[in-house]
């Protein structure tokens, strides 16, 4: 996990350096079909959470091309034994992914913003296997990791000068494929930048 940690932040950290405008940070909720632990769908026990939360943010290159790294994580999908006996086990299957996407904005209007996008994905998933026999706690683990492609479409709706309302459907293609729905808030820092230089 950590190998694909320290590339992923490292990729975040050039582009906060580069020539491009952060113009918007937000976050907000996710919904997605899930993924089965290493696959095994028939195990109905081993799909992760289907909620999710998120935090994402916009680098503005040019006016038709913004960047977007982002985060998400699964609510833990917790089984516990149906028939409790001295030994006791329990099953979390955890969910989290590393993003960075490419926006096409097709328009710029006043109010609303409609892009194409495509990116990497990189999923890590992890799954524990608790129990208790006669007071001991055991705990059994094991994690899988994936990259991928990104392909979806998104908006940006104004609410207000300082907050826009943020949609976006995506497919993730990759050894976890799967379908993810996105919607939270952007605070417009661009906005907030520009008016506190001109002291309004």
């Amino acid at each position: 996990m950590k190998k694909l940690i320290i590339p992923i932040l490292l990729i975040v950290s050039v582009l906060t350096t580069a020539n491009a405008q952060f113009t918007k940070i937000g976050g907000g909720v996710a919904a997605g079909t899930g993924i089965f632990w290493n696959n095994e769908t028939d195990i109905i026990s081993y799909r992760t959470g289907l909620p999710a939360v998120f935090l994402t943010g916009i680098y503005e290159f040019t006016l038709p091309i913004h960047i977007a790294p982002s985060f998400t994580y699964y609510f833990p999908h917790i089984t516990k034994a149906q028939v409790v006996t001295a030994e006791t086990p329990k099953q979390v299957v955890s969910c989290m992914m590393f993003d960075i996407n490419g926006h096409y904005v097709f328009n710029s209007l006043d109010r609303f913003e409609f892009y194409g996008l495509a990116g990497l994905n990189v999923t890590l998933i992890g799954i524990k296997w608790i129990s208790e026999i006669n007071g001991v706690t055991n705990k059994t683990k094991d994690r899988d990791n994936a990259f991928g492609l990104n392909l979806g479409a998104g908006t940006y709706i104004k609410l207000t000068d300082q907050f826009d309302l943020y949609g976006e459907a995506k497919y993730i293609l990759s050894k976890y494929d799967q379908f993810l729905i996105n919607v939270g808030v952007l605070i417009n820092i661009d906005w907030l930048i520009k008016h506190e230089d001109t002291g309004l």
